[in-house]
């Protein structure tokens, strides 16, 4: 839709998510046809384009599991009207949960972030990071910590920061950002950029405007900001590259395959890339090795033999999608199913 109408970046993922969302909660790629407040033409056209491919969720909505199979569903309470809708007429249940009794665990309580974190890394070697799971709220002062004490301490791991989240790809955007400021931008603003790009600045001047300041070390930022829309982005990633003494592979393809590499480095267009890497998760090569970092929110399940729960708190908590389409019940009950078995992975 993108590249073949006059819909902006916003629109579109505003109408495909709604779209998906209400398919996944009523169970027909056109259910939102009945939700007038939430129709308009990108919305239309989006139905009418998502009819056209195939995809996993038109195969569970036009298609059933065979009838002559004998078929098990594990916690059905689980699963949205739109995988029930793969489901046969006859099929047997089975719960993840029974009412036995059971004793609990030790509870542990530590002075602070850092000393919870300094006991975990304490119980984790190189030999056994393969069975340790460690789940938290990525957007916890948790995920940082347990990121950089793993780290210092040799010990492998994967999952922790999506694609936005590295420093080097904030600096980047941050870099963008800059040249299209202006003379508006001040130097106390940029003392990350001028960190990476090793230039040094004197703190007298940290109020001082980057144009005002005659620093030979800051000319060629100045001009580059000046002459920034007639930068493409793979050569504004070039200058950024050149001067931060870094290599952005993984971001110079991301933006090949969002089409825009070749293109000018306006602000609308800048805007668009923000908006689409703050909203979709764009994967991240990792070794898949060594300890388990698992988002709260994401994970039901942690497969290790040993798993770390880090700042259990009401930053878990799964909220519903506010939409006319959702059963708020039978979300709850999906989310608190969910978090129940993620709090029984490993020991």
């Amino acid at each position: 839709m993108i590249a073949n109408e006059d819909i902006s970046w916003k629109r579109c993922a505003y109408a495909v998510g709604n779209i998906l969302q209400c398919w996944e909660h009523q169970g027909t790629h056109d259910a939102i046809f009945e939700y007038d407040a939430y129709l308009d033409d990108a919305t239309e056209r989006a139905v009418e384009r998502i009819a056209e491919l195939e995809t996993a969720s038109m195969k569970l909505t036009n298609e059933t599991i065979d009838p002559d199979l004998d078929v098990v569903v594990v916690e059905p309470e689980m699963l949205t009207q739109l995988e029930h809708a793969y489901l046969p007429a006859s099929y047997d249940t089975i719960s993840l949960f029974t009412d036995s009794e059971f004793e609990l665990p030790a509870f542990r309580i530590h002075a602070s972030p850092t000393a919870i974190v300094e006991t975990v890394v304490d119980s984790i070697t190189e030999t056994n990071a393969e069975n340790v799971g460690i789940v938290l709220d990525q957007e916890s002062e948790y995920s940082p910590l347990i990121e950089s004490a793993l780290e210092a301490a040799d010990i492998p791991f994967f999952g922790g920061p999506g694609f936005i989240d590295r420093s080097e790809h904030r600096l980047f955007l941050h870099f963008l950002r800059t040249a299209h400021r202006g003379t508006d931008t001040r130097i106390s603003e940029i003392r990350s950029l001028l960190t990476a790009f090793d230039c040094a600045v004197a703190d007298r001047d940290s109020e001082k405007r980057l144009h005002e300041l005659d620093d030979g070390e800051l000319a060629w930022l100045i001009e580059f900001s000046h002459d920034i829309q007639q930068y493409t982005f793979s050569d504004a990633l070039s200058t950024f590259e050149h001067r931060a003494d870094e290599t952005l592979a993984g971001f110079q393809e991301e933006l090949e395959t969002l089409g825009i590499a070749d293109e000018s480095v306006t602000e609308a267009r800048l805007d668009e890339l923000s908006f689409y890497l703050q909203t979709y998760e764009v994967p991240v090569d990792r070794d898949n090795e060594g300890v388990l970092l698992a988002d709260a929110k994401s994970a039901s399940y942690v497969g290790r033999e040993v798993v770390f729960y880090l700042g259990l708190d009401e930053r878990w908590t799964h909220s519903a999608p506010r939409r006319p389409w959702v059963d708020q019940d039978a979300q709850f009950t999906r989310n608190i199913r969910s978090f129940q078995l993620l709090l029984q992975s490993g020991s």
